[in-house]
């Protein structure tokens, strides 16, 4: 009874300061004049004759490969070739991540942490029985508990302390 009562009027004043906030923003409320900046339409328009000059590089580069088959990137290297003067050995071109091995792009750690012992035993049936992936899942697992457990105490206590006094 004590609880429902108490909850009632905090329901009551919360909804009061919210209309009395809302109000108060409303009526002090005036408009305000942004202007939309021009826009340089130059900037989105495709300019076929830099792009090509951009890649005449790597056509030339292209090209080459294509007419002599079995050329790796370490020949030209090794015979210092113009041809790959400005072109890098790299695994990720353009900046792009390589493909990762987690579950859906979601790491093992954060299926365990969320879902809890199912999260566990996905990334244990999934990843093929990997055991560091699934090391990862039990401590995401652990973690996830570890705070459930501690929210719930914490809850019990607050929640609790209402009827002890």
């Amino acid at each position: 009874m004590f609880m429902r009562k108490f909850l009632t009027k905090s329901m009551s004043v919360f909804m009061a300061l919210t209309m009395l906030l809302a109000q108060s923003q409303a009526l002090s409320a005036r408009p305000i004049n942004v202007g939309i900046p021009s826009l340089d339409e130059s900037v989105f328009t495709l300019d076929l004759d830099a792009l090509d000059q951009a890649l005449s590089e790597l056509n030339e580069l292209d090209n080459f490969l294509a007419q002599n088959e079995g050329v790796l990137y370490t020949d030209l290297e090794a015979a210092e070739s113009e041809l790959i003067s400005d072109v890098s050995d790299i695994a990720a071109p353009l900046g792009m991540a390589p493909a990762s091995d987690d579950l859906l792009g979601i790491p093992a750690f954060w299926w365990g942490c969320v879902l809890g012992w199912v999260g566990w035993l996905l990334v244990y049936i999934l990843t093929d029985q990997d055991s560091d992936e699934t090391r990862k899942a039990f401590t995401g697992c652990l973690v996830g508990t570890g705070v459930w457990v501690a929210f719930s105490v914490v809850y019990y206590l607050a929640v609790g302390s209402l009827y002890w006094f």
